[in-house]
């Protein structure tokens, strides 16, 4: 008896202190147990697996005004000069989306248009729903485009975000206020220094094709549970359909940014739980960075052609977001103290 009592205690001393821990971390045990469940959950990410060497997070508002400044900029430095593959990039994705679009909008048809037998009340509903749905295909198209041609045509991608990160590099040096021509001189150099490392790094390798599916089904998944979320909010009156579209242009400008970062995360050898971290712990940076670029994409037939455009300016997102060499008053310092 006095054995099994001894055996008993221990265990319950230890189950107790797993209930308190689970207590205090309640969030975090729940998105462990649903990241097993769904690929969709794994967009809540882990706080323990962000990396070091990156900048970290930024706090509300100064994200989205980062972010915004980034596509703004980003796309000026990108077109000036664009890169050399930025045609053969603007067109492959063009066609596979425009390939996309029509599929689409012909099986939305297909499926959603009513009866012939259909009430007038059916009709109306039938309309708006197939007018939603081609949306979400205008929306959707680009992305899966730009998400087929960075695994097959992967070093387009990648040439144009270095290309971007190259000018960017050097456009933020200069145009940072408060420092020496000294720093300025030290952080471009330590930027390009950087950047070459990154482009002669081998990267994930076949590991990249896993990464890649995990991505994709985390991302599909995130849309299906964002789908029924926006049909209801349709239902909403006089703002319904904004704020569908508003849901919409989230999710869609979320899954842009991971794919215009794809090359970036590659080079750095940053797996999956890893990359959802960083975009998770980011999401608003990298969502209002991505948003202009998902409407711009949205356009039919012209959309596309802003791919290429979005690809440079991450370049200057991944100085300003991700990588920790700060530009600014106290450059000086930050770059003589290792960053």
């Amino acid at each position: 008896m006095s054995l099994a009592i001894a055996g008993v205690v221990p265990r319950a001393l230890a189950a107790s202190a797993r209930v308190r821990t689970a207590r205090a971390r309640p969030h975090t045990a729940l998105r462990r147990r649903l990241r097993g469940a769904a690929p969709a959950l794994a967009f809540f990410g882990e706080d323990d697996a962000y990396p070091s060497t990156l900048r970290p997070p930024m706090p509300l508002p100064e994200a989205v005004a980062v972010g915004l400044s980034c596509a703004a900029s980003g796309a000026k430095t990108a077109l000036a000069p664009p890169s050399d593959a930025w045609k053969p990039l603007t067109g492959a994705v063009a066609a596979l989306a425009l390939a996309l679009d029509g599929a689409g909008f012909v099986a939305v048809s297909a499926v959603l248009s009513p009866g012939d037998d259909a009430g007038a009340l059916a009709r109306l509903f039938s309309e708006l729903t197939i007018v939603a749905a081609d949306g979400v295909c205008l929306l959707l198209a680009p992305l899966v485009a730009l998400a087929v041609v960075q695994q097959v045509l992967p070093l387009l991608g990648e040439k144009i975000l270095f290309d971007g990160a190259r000018a960017a590099a050097v456009a933020d040096a200069d145009a940072s206020s408060g420092a020496s021509d000294a720093a300025t001189a030290r952080l471009s150099q330590t930027r390009l220094a950087r950047l070459e490392a990154l482009e002669t790094s081998d990267g994930l390798g076949l590991q990249g094709l896993g990464v890649a599916a995990s991505r994709t089904g985390t991302l599909a998944s995130l849309t299906a549970t964002a789908a029924p979320v926006g049909a209801a909010a349709t239902l909403v009156p006089g703002v319904g359909p904004v704020l569908a579209a508003s849901l919409a242009a989230l999710v869609a400008s979320y899954a842009l940014s991971w794919e215009l970062l794809d090359p970036y995360f590659d080079k750095k050898r940053f797996g999956f739980e890893q990359q959802d971290k960083i975009m998770w712990s980011n999401r608003f940076a990298l969502c209002a960075f991505a948003a202009p670029f998902t409407v711009a994409l949205a356009v039919p037939l012209f959309g596309p052609l802003a791919t290429a455009v979005a690809q440079g300016a991450a370049g200057t997102a991944l100085w300003r977001v991700l990588e920790p060499d700060a530009v600014g008053p106290g450059a000086d310092r930050r770059e003589e103290g290792g960053g």
